[in-house]
């Protein structure tokens, strides 16, 4: 598969659970640039809501998903070049269970999920190829550190809970 072929995970529903919020650090490395960023995130029944911040503490980028719509307010005059929509994608396979995510997911993909040894792995696998792989310092996904790399995107994103 190539990269023009290649589209984000479809964005599954909200979930239908308690708030939760998490404090990040996230970084980005895509083609060939690093973002190296903290995140605030807000996941519950009416959005997912991600504010992403410079290590400075200076407001870079609000991302809202109401469920059917992605919402962008940039507050730097030069935007990301990383596209928000696929970083909500990433955050949902890392954080939503499985089960939602499947139901979103188009005839020829596939979703794997591995735990050994007390950590836990995700595999999106896309006619019959490993795309992108979630790995997980421990099974606990919320409090785990969580590396992901997409094979064909030049891409890896790593969060760092704090």
């Amino acid at each position: 598969m190539t990269k023009e072929k290649y589209n984000a995970l479809p964005l599954a529903p909200l979930l239908d659970e308690d708030k939760r919020q998490l404090s990040q650090h996230i970084k980005v490395d895509y083609l060939g640039e690093r973002y190296d960023v903290i995140a605030a995130s807000l996941f519950s029944s009416t959005e997912l809501r991600v504010s992403f911040l410079s290590l400075e503490g200076i407001n870079l980028l609000d991302v809202l998903y109401d469920g059917h719509n992605v919402h962008l307010k940039y507050y730097l005059k030069k935007p990301i070049q990383f596209p928000p929509e696929m970083l909500l994608a990433d955050i949902q396979l890392v954080y939503w269970p499985v089960e939602i995510l499947r139901k979103q997911l188009p005839s020829n993909w596939r979703l794997k999920e591995l735990s050994v040894e007390n950590t836990y792995q995700r595999q999106l696998i896309i006619d019959g190829r490993v795309c992108s792989e979630v790995h997980y310092s421990t099974d606990d996904i919320w409090i785990a550190n969580v590396q992901l790399e997409h094979k064909f995107l030049d891409y890896k994103l790593s969060i760092r809970n704090l």
